[in-house]
């Protein structure tokens, strides 16, 4: 019996030990973590970013969650999920503000090709969707609507009036 209980503690101390260095953050893990932070933004994030700022977001991410100590076991549990959300959030909207700060081709083709799918998506023939995404860029700019100011809530009232005066536009030529 003595011999059994030796065994059994053998194997939990040599658990509790594996337990400990399987929560902390490893070269693998890391790596593992950040391609499926990628792979979701990529799929998710579809044609609203570029890869270059898919990689800043995820290791903006990678590294708020770090400096929070996060450890990966504890990344899904719900109040480190929200957390997480959050964290992914501010680095949108920071790695959007620094890279987007003035139209460029990339950033115009990027945000045609987004408004484009979600004019479709909203029940717009493509050619309709098209127009509305181009007519709407163009007024962007000539507004001085940078890209970063897509996401200032200030700026949401005169990015809706630009959205129904390209609709009424599109109506016009009907």
């Amino acid at each position: 019996m003595k011999k059994i209980l030796n065994y059994i503690s053998i194997a939990l101390l040599a658990l509790t030990l594996f337990s400990c260095n399987k929560n902390e953050w490893t070269p693998e893990k890391e790596t593992e973590f950040k391609q499926a932070l990628k792979d979701t933004l990529q799929s998710k994030g579809k044609d609203l970013f570029s890869d270059d700022q898919i990689v800043s977001i995820t290791d903006c991410i990678f590294d708020k969650i770090k400096s929070k100590n996060i450890k990966p076991n504890d990344a899904e549990k719900g109040e480190n999920l929200t957390m997480a959300f959050q964290m992914g959030k501010e680095c949108s909207q920071e790695i959007i503000a620094k890279t987007n700060a003035t139209w460029n081709p990339q950033s115009e083709k990027t945000y045609t090709a987004a408004l484009k799918r979600t004019f479709t998506q909203s029940g717009f023939k493509n050619e309709q969707a098209s127009a509305l995404a181009d007519c709407a860029i163009t007024k962007l700019k000539e507004q001085n609507i940078s890209p970063a100011d897509l996401q200032d809530p200030k700026k949401a009232a005169q990015i809706q009036k630009i959205g129904l005066d390209c609709g009424k536009e599109l109506a016009k030529k009907k």
